[in-house]
């Protein structure tokens, strides 16, 4: 995940904003949104199609100020409980989220390597329609913990994003992390929510 995003930043500028350290190396986006005022909610799930990828991105922008829209805010990463491609758009694809409006659906891009590898590919349909109708009536929190709330900063060892492959959460090809297995629940506006992220939270009433 990528966290600490200007609030009025739209999905485009942050592929956009990743496209000039890695010109089309992510395979997934999904940048969340708060459906009242049409902003996005500060963090977004990105799936870099490489770890390689992931660690260049890293090393050039974790920590370091956005410098869009006078933002202060200071660009973050963290793991996400749905890893790699696959998952992510399993996922997805029977979620409610995918009748809102497109610009707020997330986006997959081709992997595999050639002329169209990073450029936008067609979402698979669902597959579940009891699932996607569930997650429609139960939709849940659109909040993470740790966005602006001083819970979320890096530490080294400790925060990354996605990356294919591996989607093993103890693969040795994965960045071993400090802490990474810890969990956490924290509050954030007022949800309690566990500290790492799940997407389910799509399909999940919101807990109070």
């Amino acid at each position: 995940m990528v966290k600490n995003i200007p609030n009025k930043m739209t999905d485009k500028e942050l592929i956009a904003y990743i496209n000039k350290v890695c010109p089309r190396r992510i395979d997934f986006l999904y940048l969340r949104m708060d459906f009242q005022n049409g902003c996005n909610v500060g963090y977004a799930f990105v799936n870099f199609i490489s770890v390689q990828d992931l660690l260049t991105f890293a090393k050039l922008k974790l920590n370091e100020k956005w410098n869009l829209y006078s933002s202060e805010k200071v660009l973050q990463m963290s793991y996400a409980n749905y890893q790699g491609k696959e998952a992510l758009v399993e996922k997805f694809k029977n979620s409610c989220i995918m009748d809102e409006r497109e610009e707020w659906r997330p986006k997959i891009f081709y992997s595999e390597p050639g002329p169209k590898q990073g450029l936008p590919e067609e979402f698979p349909k669902p597959t579940h329609m009891r699932r996607k109708e569930r997650s429609s009536y139960n939709r849940g929190a659109l909040f993470v913990p740790g966005i602006n709330s001083g819970t979320a900063h890096y530490s080294p060892g400790k925060t990354f994003l996605n990356a294919n492959p591996p989607n093993q959460r103890n693969s040795p090809n994965r960045p071993s992390f400090q802490g990474d297995e810890r969990r956490q629940r924290r509050t954030y506006h007022g949800s309690p929510v566990h500290g790492d992220v799940d997407v389910s939270d799509e399909d999940s009433p919101r807990q109070r």
